[in-house]
């Protein structure tokens, strides 16, 4: 039988709607067989690149043996076309070498469900939908959405959509969310209330101290430092940030360590 991360590979490039997924089923029964009635936690992030940060969040969640994780790389968001999309397999991929690592491996999959689903429903309540239509439909599984603390603040601009996406049994079951530094539980409190009364459970996966601060955007300055004046063996420091496999994969390719390039000198 498959996997929960072969089913969820399976996923990519297949779904553009909640109501696709009975089609993708009838062409894949095992990998709709192996998702049926999960315990899901999602996490969706740029992952450009994954981070140690990253690697731990996915490494807390699946101390849980009940729960199987869906990475789920973004498309492009406005204002960041050109960097995402042209970088979007290469996350992919960085995304399943992630995976591979031990905490991680058998456990956690990497789907492009934001990507499929395109830009107007990749980021709507459509996106849960399809989730939960995978896990059986309404009520079936668990699907958890695991999410930064950044993230959760700014629900209060679009608290509206935030509250449908957060519907046990028809969306989200629960919210796990991770602080980023600066974070005190006050400041969590003052979040949730903004978004008014969300019935899904909420938790926190606090961050280690010596990860509080680790970020994607240095961790592409790093590389592009790197890159343009390469230190043989030089892994410590801030290339420390990411999975040894993650940045030996992004200094084997010069595409992304342009961009990656062009992207720091911008900021």
């Amino acid at each position: 039988s498959m996997s929960v991360v072969q089913a969820i590979r399976a996923t990519r490039g297949w779904l553009h709607s909640a109501s696709s997924v009975a089609a993708w089923a009838s062409e894949m029964p095992e990998a709709a067989e192996a998702l049926r009635g999960q315990n899901l936690v999602y996490f969706n992030g740029a992952f450009s690149p994954p981070t140690c940060a990253h690697a731990h969040i996915a490494a807390t969640i699946c101390q849980d043996p009940e729960v199987a994780v869906w990475l789920d790389p973004e498309p492009a968001r406005p204002g960041k076309e050109r960097w995402q999309n042209e970088t979007m397999q290469a996350r992919i991929d960085m995304c399943d070498l992630l995976v591979q690592e031990p905490p991680l491996r058998g456990r956690a999959g990497v789907g492009s469900l934001r990507r499929d689903l395109g830009r107007e429903l990749g980021t709507s309540v459509e996106l849960f939908r399809t989730l939960r239509e995978l896990l059986g439909g309404p009520g079936g599984g668990k699907l958890t959405w695991a999410v930064g603390a950044d993230v959760f603040e700014g629900m209060r601009h679009w608290a509206d959509k935030a509250r449908e996406c957060l519907q046990p049994g028809e969306t989200c079951d629960a919210l796990l969310l991770f602080t980023r530094e600066g974070w005190t539980c006050n400041r969590l409190m003052t979040a949730a209330q903004a978004v008014g009364h969300a019935p899904c459970h909420v938790s926190i996966i606090p961050m280690p101290e010596h990860l509080l601060a680790v970020s994607s955007h240095q961790a592409r300055h790093a590389l592009a430092q790197e890159f343009a004046a390469p230190e043989p063996h030089k892994w410590g420091g801030a290339l420390g940030m990411m999975p040894r496999s993650i940045a030996k994969f992004c200094l084997s390719r010069d595409d992304v360590c342009r961009i990656y390039a062009q992207q720091v000198a911008k900021l």
